[in-house]
């Protein structure tokens, strides 16, 4: 009886020492929880995702890449199969299991390593959300603590909502809707059992289960989970026999389908506006105009003119291999190619190794996979640089064997020979209607992050400066039919030996001509000229309206385009010219929401917002502003109309081809260091820039109707089809006159060809010309002077 009442005492004294020991462990452990308040207010980071006005996904930027979605959007066999791979007691057990903590205990405890888990999903999501992965028993305690606090705050549906929405599993996927695109390419409501139970074997090891690196072990594992779900009763038995025959196949990780200059334009204005921080966590829904093709036609557009510039430039000395290295060479090219060979665009290139010189001067070249046979190439060589090694001179101007050099596809299956342009090219281009970019292309071979060419490159404009000069005359008073005199002139620079001689292109003059004549030919001395007669101060004062946020150099080669813009800049000078006389900023990103749907930003042009003009207190910020007058809406007519016979007669005749009525101007740079031509429809604007990022000659006869105008026309044609043929209409105020395009008087019975001319209301000449005069277009120089 004593010995008993002593096994009481010491029974009770150790249930007493116990429950202290657990009461003070308890109050240890629980003294520096965290809070659940981030539970209850869940704002995970986010993906955020850009599409166009059609509503195709275009790009992704995420640091975790998640798609929070309510539970109850979650379908039920996805719930039921994470819940037979993780926690088939999850609706039973109050955040923690023992019976499963001690089965996995004695599972590893057999294997002699870590087989078997036994956290619940309650401790899964106390772990991830509000602890760390060190493997410690004291971590352990706190998670299972924390676990019973979220079961008694939260409901067992919320802390599932939590742990589906929050897990990784892989592939850069946390969560279940992220996991099924970018494994499936699927909503969730479209997972079939497999994908599913698939998705729910991966939280154990996302990268050894991953379908896309292990295939078989992602099956074996698949097969797990669809047992376990019938074991557990989460699955009908029919469906898993069907859906362990289910193969499994992998969608390709979506691209990023903004390319070139126009996406990387578009991630530039987000991180300036929200910050890059905000564009990767917060999950935002962006809108933007952005069309797939339009910016595909105008890729393909300025390569393949980039390509045909580069056949008129000097043939480069290429690289030479040894023998003893071409064949790890060919099989390095090789391995790059896909397996089925595909017919190589006009824009396209791939380099190739010159393997045989035949008698007739054919080369028989190989890209690694196939050989080709180049019927005796012509090209014009570079000069040995005097700084060149001079065994390297003693090679002869023509291919050898072991030459690498680039091929381009010749648009029929074949190829021919390129080499890698060493000229650039740029392309901005404005939907004129919706207020829009439409397409915008930074370069050749334009990546994330590069120099972009249309905002960045500072160039001299030449002559397609020379339209804003015009406008600026039109709107002092001046008409087409004005005469001005294009005659050679001499400016003292102010010293004895130092003379600025302006010239015309080939160095000839036409005497006095209208303003329209000398637009259209692209006169230099007349447009001197006519800076003189407007005022230097006239001019550069007006430029301050135009978007270049800069003053200009009070200079009379101003008249020449002899400063510097960048493409952007003198595309959308060019859009008040097209605009009725109003400036408005093209909008790339039409709106942005938040992740739950607020509005953030939203942009619309000037012209189009109707808001801004009722209430210009509603604009919130510059993509609301409403549009501004800078010209006269009749002087912007007449400025179109003239530069429409730019095209019709003057030296921009190559742009006929588009076959619809167009305005547009040439430019070019001394020496031919800088190519342009902007051009634009009633509803299209586009301008191209091309040239050499170092400036220098590109040749004496790469004008801006031979080295830009074609990419123009190339693309132009392109964006244009499916649409009506529309003309520009003229204003009110607006009358038409025939005069005699050599005197610009009123056109007189003897006047051959007359001009049917616009003017604004009572400007029109008064008096008759009376003398035959031979048309300025007869003699056929003006087509030759590209410029």
């Amino acid at each position: 009886m004593r010995t008993f009442s002593i096994i009481m005492k010491v029974l009770s004294g150790s249930l007493i020492l116990a429950f202290l020991c657990a009461t003070g462990g308890y109050l240890y452990f629980s003294s520096n929880l965290p809070e659940l308040t981030s539970l209850s207010v869940y704002q995970p980071p986010l993906v955020s995702r850009v599409y166009n006005t059609d509503g195709e996904l275009l790009a992704e930027y995420a640091d975790e890449h998640r798609i929070l979605t309510p539970f109850d959007d979650i379908p039920e066999q996805l719930r039921n199969a994470f819940l037979a791979a993780e926690d088939q007691q999850f609706y039973e057990h109050p955040g923690i299991n023992p019976a499963r903590i001690v089965s996995a205990a004695l599972a590893n405890l057999r294997a002699g390593h870590t087989v078997q888990g036994g956290s619940t999903i309650t401790q899964q999501v106390a772990k991830n959300f509000l602890l760390t992965s060190e493997k410690k028993l004291s971590r352990k305690i706190r998670e299972a603590i924390l676990s019973y606090r979220i079961e008694q705050a939260l409901s067992k549906n919320d802390i599932l909502y939590l742990y589906l929405n929050h897990i990784y599993l892989g592939r850069g996927s946390y969560g279940v809707t992220s996991a099924a695109w970018r494994y499936f390419g699927k909503r969730l409501d479209e997972l079939t059992l497999s994908e599913c139970a698939m998705l729910a074997g991966l939280p154990k090891a996302p990268s050894k289960y991953a379908p896309h690196l292990n295939p078989e072990l992602a099956k074996k594992r698949r097969d797990t989970v669809l047992y376990l779900m019938e074991r557990s009763h989460y699955g009908n038995p029919e469906e898993i026999q069907v859906a362990l025959r289910e193969p499994i196949t992998v969608a390709p990780l979506p691209d990023n389908r903004l390319k070139d200059a126009y996406g990387n334009e578009i991630h530039r204005q987000l991180v300036e506006r929200f910050g890059l921080q905000t564009l990767r966590k917060q999950g935002l829904t962006i809108i933007v105009p952005y069309q797939i093709k339009a910016e595909e036609d105008a890729i393909h557009a300025v390569r393949e003119g980039l390509l045909d510039v580069e056949r008129r430039q000097h043939y480069r000395h290429p690289k030479q291999y040894p023998p003893e290295e071409w064949e790890p060479l060919l099989e390095g090219w090789a391995a790059l190619q896909i397996d089925e060979y595909t017919m190589l665009q006009r824009d396209e290139i791939m380099p190739a190794l010159v393997e045989d010189v035949q008698a007739d001067g054919s080369l028989m070249v190989n890209d690694g996979k196939r050989q080709w046979l180049l019927s005796h190439p012509k090209w014009r060589w570079e000069p040995f640089p005097d700084d060149l090694p001079e065994d390297t001179k003693r090679r002869p101007l023509t291919w050898m064997a072991g030459d690498e050099i680039i091929l381009r596809g010749d648009g029929k299956g074949g190829v021919k020979l390129t080499q890698m342009p060493s000229i650039e090219s740029a392309l901005y281009s404005i939907n004129l209607d919706r207020g829009t970019v439409v397409a915008r292309v930074g370069g050749f071979n334009f990546k994330f992050g590069d120099f972009d060419r249309v905002s960045q490159a500072n160039r001299q404009p030449g002559s397609a400066f020379k339209p804003l000069l015009y406008a600026t005359a039109l709107e002092r008073g001046l008409t087409p039919a004005t005469i001005v005199m294009d005659t050679p002139v001499v400016f003292d620079r102010q010293s004895t030996d130092n003379f600025w001689r302006p010239e015309n292109y080939k160095n000839r003059f036409a005497g006095p001509v209208t303003l329209r004549d000398a637009l259209e030919h692209s006169r230099n001395l007349a447009s001197i000229k006519l800076l003189q007669n407007i005022g230097i101060s006239t001019f550069t004062d007006k430029l301050r309206d135009f978007p270049f946020n800069r003053d200009f150099p009070k200079q009379l080669a101003l008249a020449l385009g002899a400063t510097e813009v960048t493409p952007e800049q003198l595309a959308e000078a060019y859009v008040i010219l097209a605009s009725g006389g109003l400036q408005w900023k093209p909008v790339s990103i039409q709106q942005v929401q938040d992740r739950n749907g607020r509005s953030l930003h939203r942009s619309v042009a000037g012209h189009r917002c109707q808001v801004c003009h009722v209430d210009p207190v509603l604009s919130v910020d510059e993509g609301m502003r409403p549009a501004r007058r800078i010209l006269e809406t009749e002087s912007s007519f007449l400025i179109t109309n003239m530069m429409k016979g730019v095209i019709a007669r003057g030296t921009g005749r190559r742009a006929r081809a588009l076959k619809r009525p167009a305005a547009g101007k040439t430019g070019t740079t001394n020496k031919q260091v800088d190519a342009w031509f902007i051009g634009y429809t009633p509803q299209i604007l586009t301008s191209v820039w091309t040239g050499r990022d170092v400036p220098s000659p590109m040749g004496r006869r790469e004008t801006g109707s031979r080295a830009a105008l074609p990419t123009w026309l190339s693309f132009m044609k392109k964006v244009h089809r499916g649409r009506e043929i529309r003309d520009f209409i003229p204003p009110e105020g607006i009358e038409w006159v025939a005069i005699d395009r050599k005197t610009g008087k009123l056109a007189g019975p003897d006047t051959r060809a007359p001009l049917l001319e616009a003017f604004k209301q009572g400007s029109a000449p008064t008096d008759v010309a009376d003398t035959e005069h031979k048309t300025v277009d007869e003699n056929g120089d003006f087509f030759d002077s590209n410029l």
